[in-house]
């Protein structure tokens, strides 16, 4: 069925995706990518020393979304999944979909993330990667745990 799988993250659901994609992957043989996606559209006005820090900051926490993601993946009890953790930069639906058709996805995992206030100002990311994806996509409501 869906052999190849991409899970998008920003950090702030993890345990939200994690959870849904064991529930979907069961005891199936998968490959998983994992990907976070450093977004570097800043407002033109912020000094480029200063948005070059902001892209370092954020590499730096996609890493450790990334390394969260294998930990609760846990991989030693769900050998039938191989993982693979990719970080890149660029506007988030633009990477989502692009990788998706390059790399060949049967599946994305996509949380639905933000508030309403936040989807009307900044744009859905999953509402942009649901019509542009060339593969089937599974959506995750995502719930403040605040």
């Amino acid at each position: 069925m869906y052999n190849k799988i991409l899970v998008p993250t920003m950090g702030k659901y993890i345990y939200q995706l994690m959870d849904h994609t064991l529930k979907f992957v069961d005891d199936r043989d998968v490959e998983i990518i994992a990907l976070y996606v450093v977004d570097d559209s800043v407002p033109f006005l912020i000094p480029n020393s200063v948005k070059e820090e902001m892209i370092e900051e954020l590499k730096l926490k996609g890493g450790y979304f990334l390394d969260k993601f294998e930990e609760l993946l846990d991989l030693k009890n769900n050998p039938n999944i191989s993982l693979e953790k990719v970080l890149k930069k660029g506007s988030p639906d633009e990477v989502i979909v692009n990788f998706a058709r390059e790399n060949e996805v049967q599946m994305i995992i996509l949380g639905t993330g933000k508030s309403i206030v936040d989807k009307h100002l900044l744009g859905s990311v999953s509402e942009k990667v649901v019509h542009r994806a060339p593969c089937d996509i599974f959506l995750v409501r995502t719930v403040n745990d605040d």
